[in-house]
């Protein structure tokens, strides 16, 4: 199996794949057959085999540089499984899971078993919360995530703030069963450290829901990370080194431009407004849909905020080398702030054309920085 996806060119394929099924939709939508009962059921196992070959695709890469750090979990891996008999069945650490499933697999496993593991727990956790969430309405909000320009990269690239905020999001289709999604979040966080971001956002939107205030702040953090620069940042790092006691945080914080040079890094340091624009697809629909729409849902409300948190956090800290890192915390609860009102309210009789332009709009990121080269070259 591993032979057959030895290739540098699987990201290439991904973007394929995702660029025929956009049409695919599109084409539903124009047609007005989106929602229809067989359409939706040709889509519900389409949208499963579409999963089934992306973890495969994900789980069986090669791992070469060709996949970011793929090389780095692949030589950290290799380490491990060097000296089986001193790795511990069990070890604490502040990322736990991600620790132990790493043991585990170095122990008894191979390399492409743990990726392999870490691909299922990616995608096979936004298609069951998406399935919790939309029932069989799922294949469209499952290729809204996946149309996002990050969604390959932190599969590949970012896998452990991947599969912390996939958990996440899985937690976040729980709210009828707390005791489960308390459990799942703090796999996340076992996973990843960014996903307690990701918790206090939500336990904060749980109980003070108003989104005005959200909306406020995330313009306020705006206006306070173009007067403040790096100045932010540094208060930052100094809280993770002399409180939190968090050197990775530090370091994603003060890295200089020429230490990323030195690791073969080409990471902006400047105030990113295209990601602004990007972010704020969210916050504007969001704000329609509530506000001038009416659409009362208190389960969107809290998505909403929780989007509006994470993406404030964000916004002070934009200047950072890793700072997409953390953007990805809120991008990856955008795609449900776009899709939600779509899948549970009618709110115009061309309702799927609708749905077709949102769609356009959202993937047109992925597809500029993704798709359009391909075509280019």
């Amino acid at each position: 199996m591993a032979e057959f996806f030895n290739s540098q060119y699987l990201g290439d394929y991904f973007h394929y794949i995702i660029f025929a099924l956009i049409i695919w939709t599109l084409i539903q939508c124009a047609r007005g057959i989106v929602f229809d009962d067989k359409i939706v059921a040709i889509n519900q196992i389409l949208g499963m085999l579409v999963c089934i070959v992306i973890i495969l695709m994900i789980g069986f890469r090669p791992p070469t540089a060709a996949y970011g750090d793929t090389i780095n979990y692949s030589e950290g891996f290799q380490r491990l499984a060097a000296n089986k008999d001193a790795i511990p069945l069990f070890k604490w650490s502040k990322e736990w899971l991600f620790s132990n499933i790493t043991n585990w697999f170095a122990k008894f496993g191979d390399i492409h078993g743990y990726f392999l593991c870490f691909a299922t727990l990616y995608v096979s956790s936004l298609w069951l919360a998406l399935r919790r969430i939309f029932s069989e309405y799922n294949f469209v909000p499952l290729l809204v995530v996946m149309s996002m320009f990050t969604f390959w990269m932190y599969g590949v690239n970012g896998v452990r703030n991947g599969v912390g905020a996939s958990l996440f999001i899985l937690a976040m289709a729980y709210t009828d069963n707390i005791p489960a999604m308390i459990v799942i979040a703090l796999l996340g966080a076992g996973v990843h450290n960014s996903v307690y971001l990701m918790i206090a956002a939500a336990a904060l939107a749980w109980f003070i829901n108003d989104s005005r205030l959200y909306v406020a702040l995330w313009l306020l953090c705006i206006i306070v990370s173009l007067l403040l620069g790096n100045q932010i940042q540094e208060w930052m790092a100094g809280y993770a080194d002399s409180i939190a006691d968090d050197n990775k945080l530090t370091g994603y914080l003060t890295m200089t431009e020429q230490q990323m040079r030195s690791e073969g890094m080409i990471v902006s340091t400047t105030f990113r407004w295209d990601f602004i624009a990007y972010s704020g697809l969210g916050v504007g629909i969001g704000s329609y849909f509530l506000w001038r729409r009416k659409f009362i849902d208190d389960y969107y409300q809290w998505i909403f905020n929780t989007y509006l948190i994470c993406n404030a956090f964000w916004i002070l800290i934009i200047r950072a080398p890793y700072s997409n890192r953390f953007a990805q915390i809120s991008w990856f609860i955008l795609p449900l702030v776009l899709i939600y009102p779509f899948m549970r309210e009618r709110f115009w009789v061309n309702q799927e054309r609708m749905l077709a332009a949102s769609i356009l709009l959202f993937y047109a990121y992925g597809f500029y920085f993704n798709m359009l080269p391909l075509l280019l070259n």
